[in-house]
């Protein structure tokens, strides 16, 4: 074990920790931890309060937000916690605004951290390392690299996202509600044909996917707002762009197995990143009126491309949706022949 105990030694781990860690499987995870989050581990939760001047429960209400369980009442904490959370609590408190929006943040890196985990851990068990082995890979880590990207991915956002506002406040000036075209989209018979697939070949199934379709949004000028397992939500201000990237995705079916989409036009909530309202619940019903490799839209989209010749509107009668009544839909196609 001493080669392992070397590594582990130089970030500050006992030779008892190391020896726990092989025993209950989590040598890798230490490691992690050890690497990630350097310092001496000094502080129990009531420590980091005082020194943060804020009350224990304070502290807690925040770190629940933060996305991890309550601290047990023992030294994990350390200096580097200590100077990150002061900046979460300088005045003293947190509100339950901040902390809905820390729970938002963290959400998404919770996300973001997933992939990079999946890269080393998949990396050492396609080797058929064990974690002994796979410490290397802790080393190959490079945290300047991956906070560089963030950072960057992060500003090209942050620019991102005011000039999509400031499109949806011109609209709110002009007609009182900005209006944005919703889509979603998933595979058609998911939970059937899924039953016969192995975890793994779920898993590429999925990962295909939902790259697949973040590239076809993207590429046509909308916005993924979230994937939700075998289903991806967008948004574009253009109702044309996002008629096309409704075909496109149902035509998905010739790489993978058929997708049906829905979507629709009106007004809708952006909030943290999420997109809420009357619409949006109308195109999770649509989307399920839909078959394999059809686009299923509402009166209101139906009356946003009605002009365009590249496109096809066929009425489909109306359909009695819960919450909603009686809704009449439409089917969207591309026309065959534009002349």
């Amino acid at each position: 074990m001493s080669d392992v105990y070397d590594v582990l030694v130089a970030l500050g781990v006992s030779r008892k920790e190391v020896e726990a860690a092989e025993q209950n499987g989590t040598l890798l995870a230490l490691a992690a931890e050890r690497f990630l989050l350097p310092g001496e581990r000094e502080f129990d939760t009531a420590e980091v309060a005082a020194q943060c001047g804020v009350e224990p429960e304070t502290l807690t209400k925040l770190w629940l937000a933060l996305g991890f369980p309550r601290s047990v009442d023992e030294k994990v904490l350390t200096a580097f916690d200590i100077e990150v959370l002061r900046t979460f609590l300088r005045d003293g408190s947190v509100s339950d605004y901040s902390l809905h929006e820390v729970r938002v943040i963290s959400a998404s890196l919770c996300r973001v951290a997933e992939v990079f985990v999946d890269e080393v851990w998949d990396a050492h068990r396609a080797a058929g390392q064990s974690e002994r082995d796979a410490l290397s890979a802790m080393a190959g880590v490079d945290l300047d690299r991956m906070e560089q990207i963030l950072m960057y991915v992060l500003r090209r956002h942050l620019v991102a996202g005011f000039y999509r506002r400031s499109a949806l406040h011109d609209q709110a000036m002009q007609y009182g509600a900005p209006s944005l075209a919703i889509g979603f989209a998933d595979l058609a018979g998911f939970t059937t044909f899924s039953q016969d697939m192995n975890s793994t070949e779920l898993a590429g199934l999925l990962v295909e996917f939902e790259r697949t379709a973040y590239d076809v949004v993207v590429e046509l000028g909308g916005r993924v707002v979230k994937t939700l397992g075998d289903g991806v939500l967008y948004t574009s201000q253009s109702p044309t762009a996002a008629a096309d990237i409704a075909l496109r995705l149902a035509e998905l079916g010739d790489e993978l197995p058929p997708v049906h989409v829905g979507l629709g036009w009106g007004p809708v909530l952006i909030r943290h990143g999420d997109c809420f309202g009357p619409t949006v619940n109308l195109v999770s019903r649509l989307v399920a009126c839909a078959a394999a490799s059809e686009v299923v839209i509402d009166s209101a989209m139906a009356q946003q491309v009605a002009q365009d010749d590249r496109l096809s509107v066929t009425a489909l009668g109306a359909r009695d949706l819960k919450s909603f009544g009686d809704v009449p839909l439409y089917r969207l196609a591309r026309r065959t022949d534009p002349s």
